[in-house]
């Protein structure tokens, strides 16, 4: 079973064509609404450089305020999704996987989470996505979504996991980042 979860990891995460700054930053965000924090420290330390993204040693780590500005990006029932769904649509066209910290990074962000954490409700962000990012890339952040929620189930059912040396160590050095990783997930 480990051997095809990794097998699952390398298709889904590692070896998905999205750019892996992208996936990793996504994987972050996410992570933010599972209840054990392993994933969010974990996947937050390789955008800071403790690793790398998406195991991608040609990714230049983020700063320390490129990663406290994702972890405090407001929960997605917490803004005016209907604003970012219409921003989404008013772009009409295909496009590129965005840059960094831009708006439409953010809104990409958002209708994922609602596809993410609604399935069963996400039939308007998964047509805008479908309709911004095409058939075949809108499988690949699916596949990486299945991936993200994988990896968060594998947490909750082995509550023993513990946080490896490296991010104690990046922890116990940033404060006001160790204080965002460990506080429990907003109640939706």
């Amino acid at each position: 079973i480990v051997e095809k979860l990794w097998e699952f990891a390398k298709s889904a995460y590692l070896d998905n064509p999205i750019p892996s700054l992208f996936k990793e930053r996504l994987f972050v965000f996410l992570s933010r609404f599972c209840p054990v924090r392993y994933c969010v420290i974990r996947h937050c330390g390789f955008l800071a450089g403790y690793g790398h993204s998406s195991g991608d040693y040609a990714v230049r780590p983020q700063t320390l305020d490129q990663v406290t500005r994702l972890l405090k990006t407001p929960a997605p029932w917490r803004r005016n999704l209907k604003s970012v769904y219409e921003s989404l649509e008013a772009i009409g066209k295909p496009i590129d996987w965005p840059s960094p910290g831009s708006d439409l990074e953010d809104w990409i962000f958002a209708a994922a989470a609602g596809i993410f954490l609604k399935p069963l409700e996400s039939d308007r962000p998964r047509a805008l996505l479908r309709n911004l990012l095409g058939g075949k890339r809108l499988e690949y952040l699916l596949a990486l979504l299945a991936f993200i929620r994988t990896a968060h189930y594998w947490t909750v059912v082995h509550p023993g996991l513990e946080i490896e040396d490296d991010l104690r160590e990046f922890l116990s050095a940033n404060k006001e980042l160790a204080a965002l990783l460990l506080q429990d997930p907003e109640p939706e």
